[in-house]
């Protein structure tokens, strides 16, 4: 009899013993969620939304004064050379027009779904205080390309259309800049990159991914940018 008692209740303390791991495992798994998911809106909003311009790098890129640099989603503005040398055909001036837009101001970041480059720099669509694109502006004054990627962006239609009526106007870079032609030209389907027919990175791209354009015009009125080694 008190052997039975005694495992009876051996056997109480042992599944008191189980509820009181089970419950003290799912309350830590409970906290962990918790914790989790008050940090999740921290961590969303540690893209700033409204930021000064402490100061513009070129034509597409500029320093926040929360210390992040933005460079601007779905376009490309002509290389400046800090170093003193001469820098790409209208880089000066584009550089100058994004200044005159955006620095000492406060500005609107808007983002798509990717929101850093391989840089960690953040990419982003900015307006000013007027409500204005940036990106859209320089595209549509010839001061930027439309830059495309594999991954896309929301805008890039609309962005394409503000090139297309820089590229008819011949408006900044499009009537000043002017470029050796060549017979043809090969586009990578993959990169959205178009190059010379001798250019080895336009030679090398896998033939299902190859595109033939028959002049530069063609390639960038379909969104295309120019390779920067062989600078079609």
């Amino acid at each position: 009899m008190i052997t039975r008692r005694f495992d009876r209740l051996e056997a109480k303390k042992a599944t008191l013993a189980e509820k009181s791991l089970f419950f003290g495992f799912l309350g830590g798994g409970c906290l962990a969620a918790l914790i989790f998911l008050a940090l999740s809106p921290l961590r969303a909003a540690s893209l700033p939304e409204y930021a000064w311009v402490v100061r513009v790098y070129d034509g597409d890129t500029v320093l926040l004064d929360t210390g992040d640099k933005v460079r601007y989603l779905g376009i490309d503005a002509p290389e400046v050379d800090h170093e003193g040398g001469a820098g790409d055909c209208y880089a000066l001036q584009a550089w100058r027009r994004n200044k005159g837009l955006v620095e000492g101001r406060k500005v609107q970041l808007r983002y798509d779904e990717v929101r850093r480059d391989e840089h960690g720099r953040l990419l982003a669509y900015v307006h000013t205080p007027d409500g204005r694109c940036v990106n859209t502006v320089l595209l549509r004054e010839g001061c930027a390309l439309v830059f495309r990627t594999p991954k896309g962006f929301e805008r890039f239609r609309e962005f394409l259309d503000a090139q297309r009526n820089a590229m008819k106007g011949s408006k900044g870079l499009w009537g000043e800049c002017r470029v050796q032609p060549a017979p043809f030209y090969l586009g990578n389907q993959r990169s959205y990159v178009f190059h010379r027919p001798s250019c080895p990175f336009g030679t090398q791209t896998a033939r299902r991914n190859l595109v033939r354009f028959n002049s530069r015009w063609d390639a960038l009125w379909d969104g295309y940018r120019p390779c920067r080694r062989c600078r079609p």
